[in-house]
């Protein structure tokens, strides 16, 4: 395995630096294993295993701190191409992850919330390591707190640290990137719109835990309501929103009709801007929902007896394969269409999938970013991108990461045609 540096950085790095990359260069080739999974014992993390068994020619471990646990998400795997070892570890910190992480190249957590679970105590050890990081991460202000205390750290070691790559924000990066790649020899200014049309699944455990430890955490007041919270270095000219999710709901969208807040647009929205600013992207985002897609997620919910009951459980059987989601991506370009006039061109994007989306898309994103984090999905990680902290499309190549995600069926992209008004009215 290699780990490929910057060479815009060799002339200017420093002795610590090229001494960092060094180890970390010997590490990766040295490791023990491609990924080890954190929090397998959960419900996204069994599942993500489950994916993992079935890739040949992988050498993984499952790790979290219980083995009895462990053991049985081992004895339960299915298909199994690849089995993997088990590690008992705590991040607690009483003991310290290097031990074991020093024996892989990457490391994917689903063990949240990660800002009261030992978050950050994996993360650190990864960035000074020169490990590779991914996880499923919402809670922005430890996302900010990572990026504050460790993105130095990361570019010192090479280490790619990845959050949030589960439904939220892989689906929406992913989306935004591929309908702004339409329009990419256009200079100036882009717009875009990204509209939650469907999500039939479960409310996941991890939603409603993280929910309550953001009610408690204390952050500087400002960053709620800071669209570049997660982009705190923003150039002026990349500054484009004033809002963090691009405008008041509901309102009224001309050629989109009546559009309503999207319950997870907040999380999409703060780490799509960081994405942006890392790849010198000038765009003014609106993340919101159609109206019908809260009756019709109310109309699954109803269909499913039993799904409400288990909300802090893992999803049923029906919920997770019935389960369904399609997330519609419109970009524009034209000087009018930053201030909100009519855009002379268009590119929309369809992204859309079967099965829950907070739990199957979730676990398998998961999975694929660790997989392409660890190099067995061939040119899916970007080259010559130092370490850091990282979104997933400032990562990971946007093309290469869509046919592989396409290959196991996990989405499916379409281009449907798109209309050029972008007229709102606030109700």
């Amino acid at each position: 395995r290699e780990l490929q540096l910057d060479a815009a950085m060799a002339p200017t790095s420093t002795s610590r630096h090229v001494a960092a990359l060094a180890v970390a260069v010997a590490a990766a080739n040295a490791a023990k294993f491609d990924v080890i999974l954190y929090g397998a014992d959960g419900c996204v993390g069994h599942f993500a295993a489950g994916h993992l068994a079935q890739q040949g020619n992988l050498s993984w471990a499952v790790a979290g701190r219980n083995r009895s646990h462990l053991d049985a998400v081992v004895s339960g795997l299915t298909d199994v191409k690849s089995k993997p070892e088990v590690i008992v570890a705590s991040l607690d910190n009483s003991s310290d992850p290097k031990t074991w992480l020093k024996d892989t190249t990457a490391v994917i957590t689903a063990a949240g919330p990660f800002s009261i679970h030992g978050g950050e105590v994996l993360l650190r050890a990864a960035a000074e390591l020169g490990v590779h990081y991914a996880d499923t991460s919402d809670e922005f202000y430890w996302q900010r707190w990572m990026i504050d205390r460790y993105n130095q750290r990361a570019q010192d070691s090479g280490a790619k640290m990845v959050l949030s790559s589960g439904f939220c924000v892989l689906a929406g990066d992913l989306g935004a990137q591929l309908a702004l790649r339409d329009l990419s020899d256009v200079g100036g200014d882009l717009r875009l719109d990204a509209w939650l049309e469907g999500y039939n699944g479960g409310v996941s455990a991890g939603v409603i835990h993280t929910a309550e430890a953001m009610k408690k955490a204390k952050f500087p007041k400002e960053w709620e309501t800071d669209p570049y919270v997660l982009a705190p270095n923003a150039s002026a000219e990349l500054r484009k929103d004033s809002k963090v999710e691009g405008m008041r709901y509901p309102s009224w969208v001309s050629g989109e009709g009546l559009m309503v807040s999207n319950i997870f647009g907040p999380y999409d929205a703060r780490l799509l801007r960081r994405s942006f600013v890392h790849l010198k992207q000038a765009v003014t985002l609106r993340v919101g929902a159609t109206s019908g897609m809260y009756p019709k997620w109310a109309a699954f919910i109803a269909e499913h007896p039993g799904s409400w009951s288990k909300l802090t459980q893992c999803p049923t059987d029906s919920v997770y394969k019935d389960g369904s989601w399609w997330y519609r991506f419109r970009a524009m370009a034209a000087s009018g269409a930053a201030s909100g006039g009519a855009a002379s061109r268009v590119s929309q994007v369809l992204l859309s999938g079967h099965g829950d989306p907070g739990y199957h898309f979730t676990a398998l994103g998961l999975a694929e970013t660790g997989l392409c984090l660890a190099g067995k999905t061939p040119g899916c990680l970007k080259q010559n991108t130092p370490g850091g902290v990282y979104t997933p499309m400032s990562a990971l190549e946007p093309d290469v990461l869509t046919a592989r995600l396409e290959s196991i069926d996990l989405l499916k992209v379409e281009k449907p045609k798109a209309t050029v008004g972008v007229t709102q009215v606030i109700i």
